[in-house]
């Protein structure tokens, strides 16, 4: 019986012509975007459901019934390739038209509930019940006379938005060839290459295996746009250097998930939500790439400074030891440093995100045979495996975000929801600020940093814009905040996947995960009301940086309790209040904060030289 349903052949073939396919439509036969829209969603649900088909603790009734719903889900996509055309020229949807889809609409929002939890396709189907039925019983501006269900079926599954729109083609295209990319790097050997490259590389610096695990996840950030990932692939090996270094597992697997979750920030590759941000601002993806180094310098600096201080503090400030760096070659990592170089090279000079990605990968296969990991027939299967296995919960989330994402448009609740958080911050910008932060903590409980930023950008981003913020501050703000679920408790993925490799424990872990990687709460600010993001003019940029930088270390420095010398409490906490100044949108606030901060590292420094010197007349008594 087993035969006849899903196997686990069956999925590889299908995964192979499905890239096969998405890479030919890309690259070499470009056809419309609905029609590739159509044949990604056919795969996406075909290849999800029948790969739960396969799991091993699956009955012979749930495989039954998920090989059903993979063939299903294979049929919506190529139903629509085969009656487009007839619908658009009768001008109206048949009752099968409608069912399939409202049946499309079924099978994503099921597999993005056995993907990502319910979280998100509860708020599809609440928006969608509030289009057709719920906006009517609404007062205010909340109001919504409802459409019918043969309209919304049109929305949903005909009309160019929904299941087959934007967020379909982002997922399609530039994701799925980044994936793709990443995915040929990481079996070409880069993730090796990286960790021993930056392990030599700060091999004589003190404190050096904490800041290899800082650097190699930055650096794998142009690898891997999943902080998890990151967690998985560089912490099996920089977590136990860190530990025997001296620092606590919960130290060093706070260490490991803070940078990991940078690898979403660094450029060029920083998550699937800079290519919403990109379609949603209509700014070119190479300006969002752009913006983004400074921001995320200033974040990887914080974590590695912040490190640094504590192994001070603790007296662990070592260098590695010779038997923790192993020889690195520069061949070893030809199949990484020539790809990236060439993508940058060609998004700096004006090609597309996903030809740039295109030409990157061919040039992976290509520079692999140069090193000692090439992309020989006997590799590709588990490449195909890697590939769909990292596409798939992506893609099924921004999926079923085009269902909210049309919603809200439909409706107008957009405005509505953001002229209500305007006017509950009383309309300063500030507040409204604070206000999204929480909200985005609340909803990264339950659903994936995509989604979260999706959810909401699609009201905050407004409410910001309608004070006077840049759309583009206003959604990178959102974009950093989007990321803390991986680290704030108590749903923090990417701290309690370090936890499970350090063997600390996982609250603890995302506690110190949350204190390192406090840039995440500091750049929306900066963003926002210091022009990091060029919004302005350059001397604002160069302010902004100056500011961040001394807010950061201050902070730091409270954090850990160590400056020159040990703080005591009150000394922490003058020290974060400092900060905290440092960073509101007002010149005598903020001459007061680096005033007040100043004068701690002076006395700090004072204490220590004291300390110094008192040691040096004990010393020199002793030997007398």
């Amino acid at each position: 019986m087993r035969t006849v349903l899903f196997s686990a052949l069956a999925w590889r073939v299908l995964a192979a012509i499905a890239i096969a396919l998405h890479i030919t439509f890309i690259v070499f036969i470009p056809i419309s975007d609905t029609i590739l829209n159509a044949w990604h969603l056919s795969f996406v649900l075909c290849l999800g459901f029948g790969a739960f088909s396969l799991l091993k603790d699956a009955t012979l009734l749930k495989r039954l019934r998920d090989t059903v719903l993979a063939l299903t889900g294979l049929c919506a996509g190529v139903y629509f390739i085969l009656n487009e055309d007839q619908v658009f020229e009768r001008f109206e949807l048949t009752l099968m038209d409608q069912l399939v889809a409202f049946g499309a609409v079924l099978l994503v929002l099921e597999l993005t509930r056995r993907v990502v939890g319910w979280v998100i396709p509860a708020i599809a189907v609440f928006l969608m019940a509030y289009v057709m039925y719920l906006g009517k019983y609404a007062d205010g501006v909340f109001f919504f006379g409802g459409i019918s269900e043969y309209r919304m079926a049109y929305r949903l599954f005909w009309q160019d938005g929904a299941l087959l729109g934007s967020t379909t083609t982002i997922s399609a295209t530039i994701i799925f060839m980044f994936v793709f990319m990443s995915c040929l790097m990481r079996a070409a050997g880069a993730t090796q290459f990286i960790i021993n490259g930056t392990a030599s590389l700060l091999r004589k610096i003190p404190g050096g295996s904490a800041h290899v695990a800082v650097l190699s996840s930055a650096l794998m950030g142009t690898v891997s746009g999943s902080a998890v990932a990151n967690v998985a692939g560089t912490g099996a090996l920089t977590i136990p250097m860190m530990k025997r270094a001296g620092l606590k597992p919960e130290i060093a697997g706070g260490v490991e998930a803070a940078a990991s979750t940078g690898s979403q920030l660094v450029p060029p590759i920083m998550g699937a939500g800079i290519f919403i941000m990109s379609d949603w601002v209509g700014v070119p993806y190479t300006e969002l790439v752009l913006l983004g180094i400074i921001p995320a310098i200033l974040y990887f600096m914080s974590i590695s400074f912040t490190v640094h201080l504590q192994l001070l503090k603790s007296g662990k400030l070592n260098i590695c030891e010779d038997d923790e760096v192993p020889e690195v070659r520069l061949r070893d990592g030809v199949a990484f440093i020539v790809p990236i170089a060439v993508l940058i090279i060609l998004l700096s000079i004006g090609y597309s995100p996903v030809y740039s990605a295109a030409i990157a990968a061919a040039g992976v296969v290509v520079c692999s045979f140069l090193g000692p990991q090439p992309l020989t027939v006997s590799k590709w299967i588990p490449i195909v495996e890697d590939t769909m296995k990292t596409v798939l919960p992506t893609a099924i989330v921004l999926i079923c975000s085009g269902l909210i994402v049309v919603s809200v448009e439909t409706s107008g609740l957009v405005v509505a929801l953001a002229q209500s958080l305007a006017a509950f911050g009383n309309e300063n910008a500030l507040i409204i600020l604070g206000l999204i932060a929480l909200i985005s903590m609340f909803l990264g409980m339950g659903l994936p940093v995509t989604a979260s930023y999706i959810v909401v950008a699609a009201f905050g981003a407004q409410a910001l814009v309608s004070l006077g913020v840049e759309p583009v501050a206003a959604h990178m703000a959102i974009f950093w905040l989007s990321q803390d679920s991986l680290l704030t408790p108590p749903v923090c993925l990417a701290a309690f996947a370090a936890a499970g490799i350090a063997g600390g424990n996982p609250v603890k872990t995302g506690v110190n995960a949350m204190m390192l990687g406090k840039g995440l709460y500091i750049m929306p600010v900066l963003f926002v009301f210091h022009g990091l993001l060029f919004t302005n003019n350059v001397s604002d940029v160069v302010h902004a940086t100056g500011t961040g930088v001394f807010a950061l270390a201050l902070l730091a420095v409270a954090s850990t309790g160590q400056a020159f010398a040990k703080l005591n409490a009150y000394e922490r906490l003058i020290t974060a209040s400092a900060s905290i100044l440092i960073l509101f949108p007002s010149w005598s606030l903020q001459v007061a904060g680096a005033a007040i901060g100043g004068a701690i590292l002076l006395y700090s420094f004072v204490k220590r030289n004291e300390k110094c010197s008192e040691d040096a007349m004990s010393v020199a008594g002793d030997k007398k």
